[in-house]
């Protein structure tokens, strides 16, 4: 018997291709992959604990991404890709910009997607080969804050970049992990800590 016509050309082509991307849907599973890596790291990150944390079916998932690692980087990129917008212009500001965003991310696992990072790109090769990339370009995306308010001026000759970054970034994943489980810190907490931690890395870095 003869297919159809409905079964075959551009609209067959446009079920192939799925429905559009949504991406609210799409932040959800995000979210829902940064806390399942974040429990467990790699070791415990399949395509199947986020379906279920993000309660959705495995199919919906996989049409996305076809690999774990796919949806780790996606994850990865997607929640820090803001850091690029932050520039205002001045040192201060825009490190309590990038410190709070920081903070505000670390806090949904308390810190933990930063500490199995860590461990896991130094653990599985593979894993490193696929993530290692994705994780150095936002690192370049923080230094590049620090690089602007050293082409304005706003930096101490002999100021190490990646040491800048590393205290701020330390200070907010300690600040994270003590956080107790069902504790709660508002926009206004996380404002004044950075705020306090901000303060302190000037003193050292800041022209005089």
């Amino acid at each position: 018997m003869q297919r159809p016509a409905s079964d075959s050309g551009p609209r067959q082509e446009a079920r192939a291709r799925g429905r559009p991307r949504n991406p609210e849907f799409e932040a959800r599973i995000l979210s829902a992959a940064a806390k399942a890596y974040g429990a467990q790291g790699w070791a415990g990150f399949s395509l199947d604990a986020v379906a279920r944390g993000a309660g959705i079916g495995k199919s919906t998932l996989y049409a996305r991404w076809t690999s774990a690692e796919d949806l780790l980087a996606a994850m990865i990129e997607q929640r820090w890709s803001v850091v690029a917008t932050i520039d205002t212009g001045d040192l201060q500001r825009d490190l309590c910009a990038f410190g709070s965003l920081v903070l505000a991310r670390y806090l949904e696992t308390g810190g933990g997607v930063a500490r199995h990072l860590r461990r896991d790109l130094t653990t599985y090769p593979e894993l490193a080969e696929r993530i290692g990339p994705v994780v150095d370009s936002v690192t370049a995306l923080a230094l590049a804050i620090l690089r602007r308010a050293r082409a304005r001026g706003q930096l101490r000759e002999g100021i190490s970049l990646a040491l800048a970054s590393d205290m701020l970034l330390s200070a907010m994943e300690t600040r994270a992990g003590r956080v107790a489980p069902g504790e709660m810190l508002d926009d206004a907490a996380i404002a004044s800590y950075v705020d306090r931690v901000v303060d302190l890395l000037i003193c050292g870095v800041a022209a005089k």
